[in-house]
């Protein structure tokens, strides 16, 4: 899988470099707007780019064909919560730390999002609020558990795993393994590909 970074200052690029312990191939912020192809991990310093060289890579982040880490000076949000809904997998702090960086990676490349909690919450709450998506056709599509489908109900009030655990009387790590057992059953990457497929399910099934 190849590694880019889009990013206009050297001490940055060297920075991401180091923390991941590989050379990252560098990618001319003015240049992205116009690139035809880039597939595989990408780490894009959001504060050098233009708005087309943005909406290029969520574009190519949207179409599944990068796996976006958007990272910014000044992480907000409501940009966290816009990148993260158009197709970026991770979203934090330009200088996060090396052992948070290489776990963002480690994160996004197992398919799940990397955001802080308020990002995620936002993600889910708008979401939620859009359609209120009853749990009952993937529950019956995809053969989910009894305590599967508790867990998948606390997923759709957009509850964090510490809050689910708490309401269903059970550990924190116990939530993390059901929502990995229908995150597999399902083929959903992520909470919100998971809330989007429960909204068309339910859709398909009226």
């Amino acid at each position: 899988m190849d590694y880019f970074c889009v990013v206009s200052r050297d001490d940055i690029a060297e920075r991401w470099g180091q923390a991941l312990q590989r050379t990252l191939k560098r990618i001319d912020p003015d240049s992205v707007a116009g690139r035809s192809s880039m597939a595989g991990i990408c780490l894009a310093h959001w504060d050098c780019l233009q708005q087309a060289g943005r909406e290029r890579l969520l574009a190519r982040a949207h179409d599944n064909k990068l796996l976006l880490l958007v990272l910014t000076d000044h992480p907000k949000t409501d940009q966290g919560r816009d990148v993260i809904r158009r197709g970026a997998k991770g979203y934090g702090n330009t200088f996060v730390t090396s052992s948070l960086l290489l776990e963002m990676v480690k994160v996004v490349k197992a398919g799940d999002i990397w955001a802080g909690p308020e990002v995620l919450q936002s993600v889910l709450r708008q979401l939620l609020e859009q359609v209120d998506p009853p749990t009952g056709s993937l529950v019956e599509r995809f053969g989910l558990s009894d305590r599967e489908a508790e867990v998948l109900a606390e997923v759709m009030a957009g509850v964090s795993n510490k809050v689910a655990a708490r309401r269903l009387d059970i550990t924190e790590r116990t939530v993390k393994a059901h929502m990995s057992a229908i995150l597999n059953k399902t083929g959903a990457r992520d909470r919100v590909e998971l809330i989007l497929l429960a909204q068309r399910a339910e859709q398909n099934a009226v």
